[in-house]
């Protein structure tokens, strides 16, 4: 993943100064070895050079692994910004009912992606590149031994394999169990005024207790099976790669088949064969753990790159549904015609639970519902290609953590003068005036009252210039003078809707273009 997101520059440049850094051990083995001989020797004429070249060796070395360290972390941090970008571009693309557990992913899981997956693709890059270098200057050295050492840092590998399986698995059940603790968590957080009214805190700690104990067990039960399995591999790569090679090895210098400081200088580069070794089978595990939540964000990648169907954004004339069925768990409404002809103004009537607002998610989203016909101005087309003739307001507004600007507008480039004059329309304008655009409604949201963040969702779906609004009622949490003064306003625009009323008058209706009653389609 960081080959893909990371700037490939950079990355050239930090695989140089890794390169460069991996050969740290190199030259603590050639320093091993060389001072060994020169003391077995007797030769110390030559020790002021070495020291000279073994102090600017080490410098050179110690200055790659910082700028090592560096583009390490830079690569993390930008792969990091862009795949969190992405894939919260993805969630918004997602069915909201489908991504319930999207703020965990980007809380918990990630961060495990990140310490397990970006970190253990470079750490293998540089592992390899570390092991064939030390494995190069040991062949130069004295190469009996160098096999030696290999073949025995080489047994730990297949030790490993028998712990991949049940690793993945242990890994799967504590990703299953962190998602139920954190939706849990999050529920009962957002209930605990019930909670605290019934004095029942302590019924919502038991209960967090078990998601919690779940949670701990199954992180436990992962931990300790990698640390087993670690344990393993370090006791059999103590007998393989060193016991056994340092024996043969004093067996060859009795035979004088090579030196002392040959020896010595292979066994400092060992470490070279078996860490690296080492480092590389625990990434792999750390990518087992990784799997599910790699496959997780192809999915999520995949929902914001995928094109979208052709839409109709606007009609001249009208737009007619014929045969409309609405169901959810059961059939709510049955062979609805709507006709929606420019400039009207409809009422939806019925009694609760008849499919009024399902009426609406239907045509917002093409769910709970079939139409036998759809046409717009005389062509037909499929109800994913008109969402994007809809704005919606309804009783319950959706308000972001931004500034009040923000959420009349969602970012969109509209003028000033056009905002404050729907604002002013709306009864909005005090709110306007008085905090001013910046306002953070993230953290002074419920300083206003219900009825002006319906009026704020209001604005935002009549400055979104969509053709037709979809108002679902919105006069219910207004008081009634407010009320009327923004009927008034919307009875005797030129806009385009579709409203759904519970409480009205019966004179109130011939305000009205047209009535659907869902007592009719029962």
């Amino acid at each position: 993943m960081i080959i893909k997101y990371y700037s490939k520059s950079k990355l050239v440049l930090m695989c140089i100064l890794g390169i460069v850094a991996s050969t740290e051990n190199i030259v603590m083995a050639y320093m091993t070895g060389t001072l060994v001989n020169i003391g077995t020797t007797g030769q110390l004429q030559k020790l002021p050079r070495f020291l000279i070249t073994i102090c600017l060796l080490f410098l050179i070395v110690f200055c790659a692994k910082l700028g090592y360290n560096y583009l390490k972390n830079d690569a993390i941090r930008q792969t990091n910004s862009t795949l969190r970008t992405k894939i919260f571009n993805g969630m918004l693309h997602e069915e909201r009912a489908e991504n319930s557990a999207g703020l965990s992913f980007l809380t918990s899981d990630f961060k495990l992606l990140e310490t397990n997956r970006f970190g253990a693709e470079i750490n293998i890059t540089m592992s390899s590149c570390m092991l064939v270098l030390s494995l190069s200057y040991a062949f130069y050295i004295n190469w009996l031994l160098t096999i030696l050492f290999f073949v025995g840092s080489a047994v730990p590998m297949f030790v490993v394999g028998f712990f991949q399986k049940p690793l993945q698995k242990a890994s799967d059940s504590w990703t299953d169990a962190n998602e139920q603790y954190v939706n849990q968590t999050k529920n009962f957080l957002a209930g605990a005024d019930s909670l605290r009214l019934y004095r029942r805190q302590q019924s919502g700690v038991v209960k967090n207790q078990q998601v919690v104990n779940q949670l701990e067990k199954a992180l436990a039960r992962m931990n300790l099976l990698n640390d087993n399995s670690q344990a393993l591999v370090n006791l059999v790569a103590e007998i393989g790669t060193f016991l056994l090679p340092i024996l043969v090895g004093i067996y060859l210098i009795v035979k004088g088949q090579t030196t002392l400081g040959a020896l010595f200088a292979v066994v400092q580069l060992s470490n070279s064969f078996v860490n690296p070794i080492l480092t590389i089978m625990q990434e792999r595990n750390h990518f087992s753990t990784t799997k599910n939540i790699v496959a997780k964000i192809k999915q999520y990648l995949a929902f914001g790159e995928q094109s979208e169907t052709a839409k109709v954004t606007d009609f001249k004339q009208i737009v007619a549904f014929s045969q409309i069925d609405l169901a959810r768990k059961q059939q709510l409404a049955h062979g609805i015609n709507l006709e929606v002809k420019k400039g009207q103004k409809i009422a939806v009537i019925g009694p609760s639970g008849s499919g009024k607002s399902t009426l609406f998610q239907f045509l917002l989203s093409g769910k709970f519902g079939q139409a036998a016909k759809i046409s717009v101005d005389g062509q037909n087309y499929t109800i994913e290609q008109l969402t994007d003739l809809f704005a919606y307001a309804s009783q319950t507004p959706v308000i972001f953590a931004d500034n009040l600007w923000f959420n009349l507008t969602l970012g969109a480039k509209i003028p000033a003068a056009k905002v404050k004059a729907v604002c002013s329309m709306l009864q909005l304008d005090e709110i306007v005036q008085e905090k001013g655009f910046d306002y953070q409604l993230g953290e002074n949201a419920d300083q206003l009252s219900g009825g002006q963040l319906a009026r704020i969702e209001l604005a935002r779906a009549i400055l979104a210039k969509r053709p037709i609004l979809l108002l679902d009622e919105i006069n219910a949490s207004l008081d009634r003078a407010t009320a009327n003064k923004i009927h008034h306003y919307l009875l005797n625009s030129d806009l385009t809707f579709i409203e759904v009323i519970h409480h009205y008058e019966a004179n109130e209706l011939k305000q009205y273009d047209q009535v659907i009653d869902f007592n009719d389609y029962q």
